[in-house]
């Protein structure tokens, strides 16, 4: 089971909904950082920045997460 995309996908919609929930500067940092995560393994290919880059997703896909959670409570 290839559980890198599903937590890859995960991430993805939980950045795309705190996206649609943020004001416009917060919807600067999430695009910023989400292509950031995604460009550099790229550009760069070694295990080593593909694995922090996978890990910054996660990270940032849980932040989102606490973003939206915050925000509606």
């Amino acid at each position: 089971m290839p559980y890198a995309a599903i937590g890859t996908i995960i991430a993805l919609g939980m950045m795309a909904y705190a996206f649609y929930e943020a004001e416009n500067r917060g919807r600067l940092v999430i695009l910023v950082l989400a292509s950031a995560t995604f460009i550099i393994p790229e550009l760069f290919s070694t295990s080593t920045i593909g694995l922090i880059c996978y890990i910054s997703r996660i990270l940032i896909g849980i932040g989102c997460y606490i973003y939206v959670k915050i925000r509606h409570a």
